[in-house]
């Protein structure tokens, strides 16, 4: 696998910076990193304006410290990144400008501040980059202290599912990792299959037995259709469940222990993010590990 550019947002805290080691040391060695920062200053209510410092001041002092702070992190924490910024605005909006600039590979960013990683204190600014930025986004929450050897995956039939796999098979040969290729009907549909299975058999029993094997015969049909797009067989296995797509993904990732989820950003059913408040959401905002949001290529 091959990212040759990578920008790192951070707020200054210690999640993004950790975020930042994880994906430089593990994810992207060798990769050419812009760390940047964004000053985004609070808004001002008109009737105090005499009281406070005028808005230049403010900003300078918070460029100056950040410029400072940059370097150290730059210098001491990630062992030298060659390239670091300092821009005033909306970070999201920034974050996304500066990724396009530079042509960038993957964008990394990290959970809102130090507070515990539970799914309503994400940070919106990661929530908005990942909905917006024009390169896949690493969203690095709680990462392993190594390389990510259980990956998660999940996936459904929309226009970017291929370049989702084209990424999980690179990630996946990079770090040597077993493979969980998750499908989640939604409840909708498995009703209207169970009552198509009550209606033709005997029993209740008799109807969700029906129901299991049938869920067991897609997952191995769809992993003999996934050796085919490249990920080895023999890191790949499957799982068919049905439910809220963002809640069962986040369990099955518990369950496994997931070291990395990878998901797609666009497209239909599970993969759709037209609101991140939907699956992706869901599952960016409860993960307890990192989370990379794979965007369509421009």
């Amino acid at each position: 696998m091959t990212i040759r550019s990578i920008l790192i947002a951070t707020d200054l805290d210690a999640p993004s910076i950790a975020a930042a080691r994880w994906a430089l040391e593990q994810l992207a060695p060798g990769a050419d990193a812009t760390l940047l920062h964004v000053v985004d200053p609070p808004d001002r209510p008109s009737f105090g304006e005499h009281l406070l410092p005028p808005r230049e001041e403010v900003e300078s002092a918070a460029r100056d410290y950040a410029n400072a702070r940059l370097r150290d992190i730059a210098e001491l924490v990630l062992g030298g990144v060659p390239r670091c910024e300092v821009r005033s605005g909306k970070p999201h909006e920034v974050i996304a400008t500066v990724a396009a600039e530079l042509h960038s590979d993957l964008v990394v960013v990290g959970p809102h501040g130090s507070r515990p990683r539970t799914h309503k204190f994400l940070g919106t600014t990661a929530e908005r980059v990942a909905r917006s930025a024009p390169a896949p986004v690493l969203i690095g929450t709680n990462p392993p202290s190594g390389p990510a050897r259980r990956i998660l995956v999940p996936v459904d039939d929309c226009d970017i599912t291929p370049t989702l796999l084209a990424w999980t098979r690179r990630v996946a040969e990079h770090f040597d990792a077993e493979v969980k290729l998750l499908h989640v009907w939604s409840n909708a549909v498995f009703s209207h299959v169970a009552s198509m299975a009550h209606a033709t058999s005997p029993s209740a029993e008799a109807a969700r037995t029906e129901i299991s094997n049938e869920l067991h015969d897609v997952a191995t049909q769809w992993l003999r259709e996934m050796v085919q797009t490249g990920i080895a067989r023999n890191r790949v296995t499957s799982a068919v469940t049905y439910g809220n797509a963002g809640e069962r993904a986040l369990d099955v990732a518990e369950s496994m222990n997931a070291d990395l989820i990878i998901v797609g950003r666009t497209g239909a059913g599970l993969i759709r993010a037209a609101f991140l408040g939907s699956t992706v959401g869901t599952i960016i905002h409860g993960a307890r590990c990192p989370v990379l949001v794979i965007a369509r290529p421009s």
